[in-house]
Formats: structure tokens, sequence, C-alpha cells
């Protein structure tokens, strides 16, 4: 009961310093400088140190109560980091290091249904890549994308917590305000077959404040593919819509109500996003919306499905602070 009390303490803690650091930087003077352009640096000679383009992303978000079909109800409070590291060797070849990690704190709640079960509590997710990019003509690109990631709830057998796979294609430019992309992904499951499906992605500059794209890095530090449609209201300030497809995987402990087994959470997040450039250094995020078409799943070590449940639209709050470098 301590541990609880402690956890829930903290995660009040870290929700009010979110605010109170939003709320205290709303009203300072933006900078307008800019990051400069991949083009205007590639005309410049750099150093080794100036070719690394540096991003880091910290975020806190809590999805308030919401009813599971069948029974129950549960939360769920989420601390994220993701970072990526962009080495541009050429003119036409860039390489992209990139992970991710977030931590879920999951509170089922009732004697009923799947919440009855108590399936899985804390659980620990991390996606590691590195994206190859290069530049065939002025026009057309490719990349190349190999990911190892790791999902877990804490207690589960560390090795068996790991999948593989990695993503390739090919991209268009029409000309500076439009790129397109077409590929696929092949990689494992846990404790399931191989999958494969095709990828797509767009990214159009609409007016010069507006911009439709799926590559988007995103404030919550989610993974899954999305598409955000944000407007630059000018001032430093930014809205931005998106809608998205989340899915985790992960090992469940050892000695829980099901060891080894498989836990799985999918969810559809419409998000709604005002962003504050405070220089071009700082970014301030705040978030919110809810999640849709939801789903929690429990198999058992085999991969054997043991019960599946919907549940209802989820109302979540969050912010996050944007380093570049």
């Amino acid at each position: 009961m301590s541990n609880i009390l402690q956890f829930k303490k903290i995660r009040f803690i870290a929700l009010s310093l979110t605010i109170i650091i939003l709320a205290a930087l709303v009203n300072t003077a933006p900078s307008h400088a800019q990051p400069e352009s991949v083009e205007r640096l590639q005309k410049q000679k750099l150093n080794f140190f100036q070719r690394w383009a540096i991003r880091a992303n910290g975020n806190v978000e809590h999805v308030f109560n919401t009813d599971i079909d069948g029974g129950g109800k549960f939360n769920i409070t989420r601390l994220g980091f993701s970072h990526d590291a962009t080495f541009t060797a050429t003119d036409k070849l860039k390489i992209t290091f990139g992970s991710s990690y977030n931590f879920y704190h999951f509170d089922f709640s009732g004697s009923q249904g799947f919440a009855g079960l108590r399936p899985w509590r804390n659980v620990s997710i991390s996606n590691n890549s590195m994206r190859v990019t290069y530049a065939v003509t002025q026009k057309w690109g490719v990349f190349a994308m190999p990911v190892i990631s790791y999902g877990a709830e804490s207690g589960a057998p560390f090795f068996d917590s790991f999948t593989i796979g990695g993503m390739a294609g090919v991209s268009y430019r029409f000309g500076d305000n439009l790129t397109v992309g077409i590929g696929g992904f092949v990689g494992s499951r846990l404790e399931d077959s191989v999958i494969g499906y095709p990828i797509g992605f767009l990214d159009w500059k609409i007016t010069e404040r507006l911009r439709l794209s799926t590559l988007a890095a995103g404030a919550r530090n989610d993974f899954g593919p999305k598409a955000e449609l944000s407007y630059d209201v000018g001032s430093g300030f930014k809205v931005a819509t998106s809608v998205g497809y989340e899915f985790t995987r992960f090992r469940l402990e050892k000695k829980g109500n099901f060891p080894r087994g498989i836990g799985d959470f999918k969810a559809l997040p419409l998000v709604g996003r005002v962003s504050y450039d405070v220089n071009k250094y700082l970014t301030l995020n705040s978030y919110g919306g809810f999640l849709f078409l939801g789903s929690l799943e429990v198999e058992d070590s085999d991969g054997d499905r043991i019960r599946k449940e919907d549940y209802d639209p989820a109302p979540f709050l969050g912010g996050s602070i944007t380093i570049r470098l």
C-alpha cells in the first residue's frame, strides 16, 4: 500500500511540475531564430561535431479511469523519453540513431472481468533504431532502418522480451513542399510468427503555416503510425491535431498471475497539441485527447489467448519538453 501511495505522490508532483513550467514560460518573449536548414548546412564545410543534429524529448501523461467491457476499470500513468541523433555524412547520406523508452503504470480496479485478473502492472517499452537515408537524385531517395524492441513487465525474463525487425523503401520529392514514400516492414513478435506489412509516408507543406505529415516526431513519445496536421500560429506558437495507431506487446513477469505470458494493449489516439518555441533549442508541448477503439489482451507463455476485452474511450492529458542541439 505504501508503494502505491508513493507512486501516486510522484505522479502528482510530475504532473504539477509540467503545468507550472508551461504556465511560467507561456509569457516569455520567443526567439524568432530558426534552426539552419539541412540544405544550408550541406553547403558549408563542417567539422565532425558540426555534422550532428540532436533532439531529445521527455513527457509525462495520465490516461484517466475508463470502463472495461465485461467489468472493471483501469487508468495509466506514462513517463517517456526519446532522442535521435542525425549525422550528415555527405550531401546525400544521413544516418539517424534513435531510441525511445516508455514506463507505463497500469492501475486496474474492480473484482470482475479483465480488471479482476490483475494481468500486469508496471511495464517498460523501448525501441532502438538506426535509419540510413540516401539521396539517389534530387528527387529520388532510398531508406533502410533496422529496429530492436524490448517490452516487459517488471520481473519478466530479460532475454525473452526482445523482438527485431526492419523497414526499407523509397521516397520521391515533388518540389520543395511535398515528399511521399512507400516501403515495407518485416519483424518478429513475442510468441508469434513473423509479421510483414506495407508502409507509406507523406510530408506536405500545404502553405507557409499549414503542414500535413506522417513523419512528425510527436510530443507523446508514442510508437506507431500517425498523421499530424499542424499550423504555425506565429510568435512561437503551433497547434496540431493527430490520429494514429498505438500498440504495445510485452512479456509478463515470471511470478505473476500469468507467468511469462504476453500482455497486449492497443488504442487509436486522437490528440490535440499546443507547442511553444521558447527559442531554437527549447520547445514546450501541452497535449490531450482520447484513446479510441482500445483493447486489452492477455495470453499464456505459448501465445495462446486467455482473455481479450475492449475498453471505453479514455481521456488523457500530458506535457513534454523538447530540446534540440
